[in-house]
């Protein structure tokens, strides 16, 4: 057996690993890892705690403004009224949602606070009440209150419509689907089969007695102003003597309903929606049947009071107006003309508005004097200028109405005092209705003055009545317009001058030159 022994004289080295710990410096370092890590995280937690602590409240509050709204819908229409509704109406009773539903309450230790709002709603015929719940909590959390709302319509207490005809009618012109009325037109109101004993004491009898009920009928045009329908004597009411009814082969009856006869054609032209609501024998009304139809009978009217001013600054004149009953213009025209002094006649009409907003009852005309554009005027040229005005139908735009006409002379005629005496010129406005735009039947005349003095002039019809008043310039021609057939007497007068006196007839001397002055 061999045996090996290591060298002599060489050390064995081993090689043993040490364990090792964490060094302060990396203690640390960790901790405030762990600290950042931490403030990241509580305050996530503590929201998730908050949330959960508002969505508890939160749900609590729905539930209670869920629970007072299904009281407040318990309540009969009227009844459903606030404190500060009562501050507003006195009449109302102290029976107010806050009285009778409280203002606050405490669910699981939890104080809420209980609010009530009620507005009334524009739907068709206004009987709607808007009521709002809100409950909210003190804070924290902050957060806005629970709210409900909803709508709640009134309850009927009168009888209740189901059919309105009216008959005869035809289609409209137009196209649209509502139907055209015109003369005599008969409105039947049906009553539905649920309120005929409203209608009637006892159905059963062969002559069943009516109770004290009416119903009214009107027109509403798109503004909203309305035209009744029915006997004038009555307040508009259509009583009992109207009512109707009908039975079948069994001799029950199957058919109760007002019904009146009224002519369309007394009703403005316009589209129209009829009413029909009918009353119970306290008064109280049932729903509101709507029928939308047209009347059209002819062009719209003229327009009246139909004015033109001219303005101080010699170039603009405001036109006014006042519109026809119709509501079925679809526009306004608006004309001009000027008084030619060379030719002694009127010049051709200049259209200024085509299309004038068939609601607007003014207009301002704006010249130029220095580029002498229409309408002008100044200290030595007066201008005369003829206005003409009509509305055309919204049915057939070659349906016109009516025109009327006006005049406006710029400058304006002026009043001067001189010492003792006072000298007034006046221009006179004449308003015309004429059978169309382009159809005159009033005449002129005119004067010229060729002397170097300025004349007062006065005409006078056959009864002595002033139709016209104001002054001849010198070296000028006055128009005057707007006269009607018959006899006239014509005064012109001036300071230190012989009285001037001509007299003329119409339509003998229409576009003549009645007096000269030298």
């Amino acid at each position: 057996m061999r045996m090996t022994f290591p060298a002599l004289g060489k050390k064995t080295v081993r090689k043993t690993r040490v364990a090792r710990g964490f060094t302060l410096i990396e203690v640390m370092v960790a901790a405030l890892l762990l600290l950042i890590a931490m403030a990241g995280i509580v305050p996530l937690f503590m929201s998730g705690l908050s949330q959960a602590s508002t969505i508890r409240l939160k749900s609590v509050a729905t539930n209670v403004a869920r629970e007072k709204m299904e009281m407040v819908r318990q309540l009969d229409y009227r009844e459903i009224y606030t404190e500060a509704m009562r501050a507003a109406d006195h009449t109302l009773g102290t029976r107010t949602l806050e009285s009778l539903f409280g203002t606050s309450e405490t669910v699981r230790g939890s104080a809420f606070t209980i609010s009530y709002a009620v507005a009334s709603k524009a739907y068709q015929d206004g009987t709607l009440k808007e009521v709002t719940v809100d409950v909210g909590w003190a804070a924290p959390p902050k957060v806005s209150a629970a709210s409900m709302t909803t709508l709640i319509h009134q309850q009927f207490l009168g009888p209740r419509g189901s059919r309105l005809d009216l008959t005869p009618t035809s289609s409209d012109p137009l196209n649209t689907p509502f139907e055209l009325i015109a003369n005599t037109t008969k409105a039947r109101y049906y009553i539905a089969q649920a309120d005929w004993s409203l209608i009637f004491y006892d159905l059963s009898q062969a002559t069943p007695a009516p109770r004290n009920v009416y119903m009214r009928l009107a027109l509403f045009d798109d503004n909203g102003q309305s035209l009744p329908i029915g006997p004038s004597g009555n307040g508009y009411q259509i009583d009992t003597s109207y009512v109707r009814y009908s039975r079948d082969t069994g001799g029950a009856i199957n058919a109760v309903w007002f019904e009146y006869d009224f002519d369309a054609a007394a009703f403005p032209d316009g589209y129209w929606e009829t009413q029909a609501v009918a009353y119970n024998e306290y008064g109280e009304p049932g729903n509101t049947w709507r029928f939308r139809v047209r009347i059209e009978k002819e062009a719209p009217t003229a327009p009246t009071s139909f004015s033109a001013t001219p303005q101080g600054d010699n170039h603009t004149v405001v036109l006014a107006w006042a519109s026809g009953p119709e509501r079925d213009r679809d526009h306004y025209v608006l004309e001009r003309r000027k008084w030619d002094v060379g030719t002694g006649a009127w010049l051709s009409w200049v259209t200024v508005a085509s299309g004038l907003d068939p609601n607007v009852t003014t207009y301002t005309d704006v010249g130029n004097v220095g580029a002498g554009q229409d309408p002008w005027g100044n200290g030595s040229t007066q201008n005369c200028y003829q206005y003409s005005l009509w509305a055309v139908d919204i049915c057939n735009p070659g349906l016109v109405g009516a025109s009327v006409q006006t005049e406006a002379y710029i400058p304006p005629s002026t009043t001067t005092t001189s010492g003792s005496s006072t000298t007034t010129t006046v221009v006179s406005t004449t308003t015309t209705t004429v059978g169309g735009p382009t159809t005159t039947v009033l005449y002129w005349v005119q004067i010229q003055n060729n002397s170097n003095t300025s004349y007062n002039v006065v005409v006078k019809d056959g009864s002595g009545t002033t139709v016209y008043s104001g002054t001849a310039k010198k070296s000028k021609v006055l128009p005057i317009t707007g006269l009607h057939s018959g006899s006239y007497q014509i005064t012109a007068t001036a300071s230190g001058k012989p009285t001037l006196n001509q007299s003329f007839s119409l339509p003998a001397q229409a576009g003549a030159t009645v007096l000269t002055i030298f």
